[in-house]
């Protein structure tokens, strides 16, 4: 029981809304080019440009707003490419995600050894971390302990769960976000109002890119002060696999990032009992496994039913073929 209590505890969910925070950015972003009809598979490259750059625009600038502006900038430079490319240029969604994802890899790894001549992580040197908001009487009124839930965070951690009712008022009320749910869920209808289906797409992709490079500045100054490389750590992978399953929708986004927020930090609280690392940090993406799995054999009964129909009909067709063919012929 003295086990159960260290792991389930206030701080687990302080952990928890902590961790689900850049993957509830990065997936909210996800959410306006998969309304849009665009299959975004390179938010994780997204986010780790954004988290290099926040860092190195808050050493130069010597603030963290700074730092964040020019990662939210290097996160919008990188999503316009990939609305070029695909988006204008009609390439295979998934090749140029995966192109992206990698080619940020690499310009993370070259610029940390350039700009600091070091591999694997930068700490110090001046990075100014995004700072903490206090909520006057929180303390006061829910006591030191649970205050913690709703005080003491980044502000980008109150930007991401208050996305979440603005997004559901601006899919239904505002005439972008009814513009790009019809470009993405008919096209055909949208081009035959007159919908620009290029810019919309357009504006769905700079929308993404500027949630994700909240999500990348975030990881690098509000999460951890700090740039390691990789520390996207597949998380663009995770949002991902929550948008497969949510459809873009707000609400079923957010339950996703919770699921795996909560697998992340609870993860993290594991280390400290001794159990292996490499079990410890598979956690969250056996989670992400067992929730697509749930997912496709929750359909899987719609989807024999529809196999049987189809089956009944081709019989039914064969049959009517046979005794129209075994009738006798008409006397001339």
């Amino acid at each position: 029981m003295e086990i159960l209590s260290n792991l389930f505890n206030v701080a687990l969910l302080v952990a928890t809304i902590r961790t689900t925070t850049p993957i509830l950015l990065v997936a909210l972003g996800g959410s306006f080019t998969t309304k849009a009809g665009i299959f975004n598979i390179g938010l994780e490259g997204q986010m780790l440009i954004a988290a290099f750059f926040a860092v190195v625009g808050s050493i130069y600038t010597g603030s963290s707003l700074g730092g964040m502006v020019i990662g939210v900038f290097a996160a919008l430079v990188f999503a316009l490419i990939y609305a070029v490319l695909v988006v204008s240029f009609r390439a295979n969604e998934v090749v140029v995600g995966l192109a992206l994802n990698i080619l940020a890899g690499g310009i993370t790894v070259s610029l940390l050894k350039a700009i600091f001549g070091t591999r694997g992580s930068v700490v110090g040197r001046g990075i100014v971390g995004l700072p903490k908001v206090q909520i006057p009487g929180a303390r006061d009124l829910l006591g030191p302990s649970t205050a913690q839930l709703i005080s003491g965070y980044t502000p980008l951690v109150y930007v991401a769960f208050l996305a979440v009712p603005l997004l559901i008022i601006f899919y239904n009320r505002t005439r972008l976000g009814l513009y790009i749910r019809v470009v993405g869920e008919k096209p055909e209808a949208a081009e035959a109002l007159g919908i620009s289906i290029v810019w919309i797409r357009y504006a769905a992709s700079l929308l993404c890119g500027l949630f994700a490079g909240l999500a990348g500045a975030h990881m690098s100054l509000g999460y951890i002060t700090m740039f390691t490389e990789n520390m996207s750590s597949g998380r663009g992978f995770m949002a991902v696999a929550i948008l497969i399953f949510s459809g873009g929708d707000p609400l079923k986004v957010l339950a996703g990032c919770l699921l795996f927020g909560f697998a992340d930090a609870f993860s993290l609280r594991l280390q400290t009992f001794g159990f292996p690392s490499y079990l410890v940090l598979a956690v969250p993406y056996a989670v992400a496994l067992v929730a697509l799995f749930a997912l496709s054999w929750r359909a899987r009964p719609k989807r024999i039913r529809e196999t049987v129909e189809t089956i009944r009909r081709a019989l039914s067709v064969h049959r009517s073929g046979e005794a129209d063919r075994d009738a006798p012929l008409p006397r001339s």
